[in-house]
């Protein structure tokens, strides 16, 4: 249903709004008590632009109790009378004219299937210019989806220059904290950043184009009260699902009163640098969308989080992602058939699921023997296996296991074939293009590459049609934007439009593998997005894979994603005791990345052990709820880290309740490491079913260099939660898992 808007309208934005006549049931996973009622209100000004007049808990409720003109503006645009702070909307129109003033002008709600969907539609005073501002509810988890929607039929194109998908006014108190995740770029993804919000303009930007998440993770934790925890203090999550160059604008400015509040205005969206777009009249251009909610502390914002992912975004959530076995770290380039068909022996052996083939599988004229040729000549290496891809499906098939690929189908090097046929299809612009770990980008604005793209997927799968999984790479940013696609005025466009043609792409691609399991790679962990993720099952996280890098990292990501798409696999790097490693990949999607054929008896014993570990944990860990009890990022004391997945319900007798993962990372007789025990307010007691009277069985099992399990326990629940909240792990990179069941 429509409406008119008209002065002094109200319009209220519950996050957990279900459909009319839907049951609205509590998130799943969620303590009630933890979950924070919030939303927001605008209202409609006497000049017909709108104002925000409430955010939050209660957001949704705010009455509008001083004039309307007195409110912050909701989401403002250049020209729309606030001269001090940057817009959110800025935009020179067909004939020149540089401010914007819209107008309120039709509300709109209509019922989704899981959600309801409110479009507030305004238009510009003077040109014929419409904006409309989107809003999606999630009420399972109560997360809120925000994004524009702009579209003009003016006389001639308009440019945007900024265009940010949502901007919100709140008040932050002097102790307001923000956490970012930006890094040194490659193999320091997800770098845990807290500070203390001061005032003055803040810019949280990705640049790069194809991996931009490898600089920063288009992710953003604010505590506007002040430091929040696992359990207490407003925490407001936000996400940006965008594939592309990312940004969080944070204004922020002491009150006039000086009462000890400042101003915040946060705003979020896709990355404008260098990304004008030119805009023809009847294009509709859609910004990214952000999702985005208020909780009251941190294990309630991921529990939402987690829930809005496995219902809106992961393809297949309730598939137990398999134990992979990856060959790049045993063999880099330099391998034969007889070569692989032996680790594919070695990873049935084992227990594995999925053994995947990396790179150097291609190319004939230009064999793919190093990263400086080959790439785009998607061909198989006749000379490395002359039985072609077919051959080592047949045998993986033969082994009991699955087979997986390795493609980079978005990239050339200048050193192949279809560099020298197609020297116009790489994005570049009049300047000799520039060389980066000697590749170019494929334009994707191009229709004769997305379909070769496309056919790469394709002629790949059909050389081996029992292929099951396939690793989907891009490992160079954008650095020379340009496009033969588009006229030489909206050469900027790229930025953006290139973004949706790839999606495009993949797409297409999942479309008609639906049974084929995509892995999301970007040099790492360069596309850790909810928007690409809705195309594949799971994303590699960083090619850094050692053991105590990566407890921090996994620590940051599993607050926005669950395990299950979080791929940690065992490898050398960092030199640290093989079970140590093995225990820190076991909490998230675990897998394996060794050359099993030169392991010795007792590290061969280490990797059978977590394989039969994850086969007993893996569903828990995937599916279940995470409680972050231990933090290696938060205090004084990162010297020992504790997490646990645990089932939403009380599980059956016999059936896993919760796993439990402790890790030592630095000896605790180091100043500042601590031995204490757990404190209750970590989350131990927000275990969901532990039933103090019940009785459990409970395995502990030691991860250092080697693996020792000990005997069974069996405990009643309140010695369950007592022996959890202490701590017996007495060296360094030692680690302790701990499994939970109920009698």
């Amino acid at each position: 249903m429509e409406t008119t808007l008209t002065e002094g309208d109200l319009i209220r934005i519950t996050a957990a709004d279900a459909p009319t006549g839907a049951h609205a049931a509590a998130p799943t996973g969620i303590t009630p008590d933890h979950i924070t009622p919030w939303g927001l209100t605008w209202g409609v000004r006497p000049d017909g632009q709108l104002a925000q007049i409430g955010l939050g808990p209660d957001g949704h409720l705010a009455p509008a109790d001083v004039p309307m003109a007195l409110y912050p503006l909701a989401h403002r645009t250049w020209g729309s009378g606030d001269a001090f702070r940057e817009a959110a909307l800025r935009v020179t129109h067909g004939d020149g004219t540089l401010t914007t003033r819209l107008r309120a002008r039709t509300l709109k709600r209509t019922d989704e299937p899981d959600g309801v969907h409110t479009t507030v539609r305004c238009s510009d005073a003077a040109f014929d210019f419409t904006v409309e501002y989107h809003f999606l509810t999630h009420p399972d988890s109560g997360v809120l989806e925000q994004w524009v929607e702009i579209e003009h039929n003016e006389s001639a194109p308009v440019v945007l220059h900024d265009y940010d998908s949502a901007c919100h006014f709140l008040l932050a108190s002097t102790t307001a904290e923000i956490t970012q995740f930006g890094g040194s770029g490659w193999s320091d993804e997800w770098h845990w950043s807290t500070e203390t919000l001061n005032p003055g303009i803040r810019s949280l930007a990705s640049l790069g184009g194809v991996q931009p998440h490898l600089q920063r993770s288009p992710m953003l934790i604010i505590s506007p009260d002040g430091p929040s925890t696992e359990d207490s203090g407003a925490t407001l999550g936000l996400s940006i699902c965008w594939g592309g160059n990312t940004r969080f604008h944070l204004d922020a400015r002491p009150k006039s009163d000086n009462d000890g509040a400042m101003e915040l205005v946060v705003k979020a969206g896709a990355n404008p640098y260098g990304a004008d777009y030119t805009l023809d009249p009847g294009v509709r251009f859609r910004t990214p969308t952000v999702a985005w909610i208020w909780t009251r502390g941190r294990g309630a914002m991921t529990q939402a989080f987690h829930q809005w992912s496995r219902a809106r975004v992961l393809r297949q959530p309730d598939r137990t992602r398999p134990i992979v076995v990856n060959n790049w770290e045993a063999t880099f380039f330099d391998f034969d058939t007889e070569r692989i068909t032996g680790l594919i022996r070695s990873s049935a052996d084992l227990g594995a699921d999925v053994f995947l083939l990396d790179d150097g599988w291609f190319g004939n004229n230009f064999p793919r023997n190093n990263d400086e040729q080959g790439l785009g000549d998607w061909e198989i290496n006749s000379t490395k296996l002359p039985g072609g891809l077919a051959a080592l499906a047949d045998a993986a098939e033969r082994a009991g296991i699955r087979f997986g690929i390795w493609v980079e189908p978005e990239m050339v090097n200048p050193a192949s074939n279809l560099y020298s046929e197609h020297p116009d299809w790489v994005i570049r612009d009049v300047h000799e293009p520039l060389e980066h770990r000697s590749q170019f980008v494929l334009d994707p604005l191009r229709g004769d590459v997305r379909d070769f793209e496309v056919g790469v997927l394709e002629r790949t799968l059909a050389a081996a049609p029992s292929t099951s999984y396939v690793k989907w790479d891009a490992n160079r940013p954008i650095t020379d934007p340009g496009s033969t696609a588009i006229p030489s005025d909206r050469q900027s466009n790229l930025f953006v439009d290139g973004v949706w043609r790839t999606w495009d792409v993949m797409a297409r691609v999942a479309e008609a593998h639906p049974d084929v399991e995509l892995m999301l790679c970007a040099s790492g962990g360069g596309r850790n997005d909810h928007g690409t993720l809705r195309h594949f099952h799971e994303f590699w996280t960083s090619d850094n894979t050692d053991p105590i890098d990566r407890i921090r990292m996994q620590w940051a990501c599993l607050h926005f994603f669950p395990a299950s798409v979080v791929a940690a696999h065992v490898t050398r790097w960092g030199g640290r005791p093989l079970g140590f490693a093995c225990a820190v990949a076991l909490s998230a999607r675990f897998g394996i990345d060794l050359d099993l054929d030169s392991l010795s008896p007792s590290e061969m014993g280490t990797l059978r052990s977590a394989v039969a570990t994850a086969r007993r944990t893996q569903g828990m860990v995937q599916h279940g709820n995470l409680h972050r009890l231990v933090s290696p990022v938060d205090g004084v004391d990162h010297s020992r880290v504790a997490l646990a997945f645990v089932s939403p319900a009380p599980a059956g007798a016999g059936d896993l309740q919760a796993v439990v993962f402790r890790y030592q990372i630095h000896s605790p007789s180091m100043p500042g490491s601590s031995t204490d025990g757990i404190d209750r307010r970590d989350g131990i007691d927000g275990f969901v079913g532990i039933d103090a009277q019940r009785r459990y069985e409970v395995i502990r099992t030691t991860w250092a260099e080697t693996v020792t399990t000990a005997e069974p326990e069996v405990l009643s629940g309140s010695e369950v939660i007592a022996s959890l909240l202490g701590w017996s792990i007495d060296q360094a990179l030692c680690a302790e898992v701990i499994e939970i069941r109920p009698m």
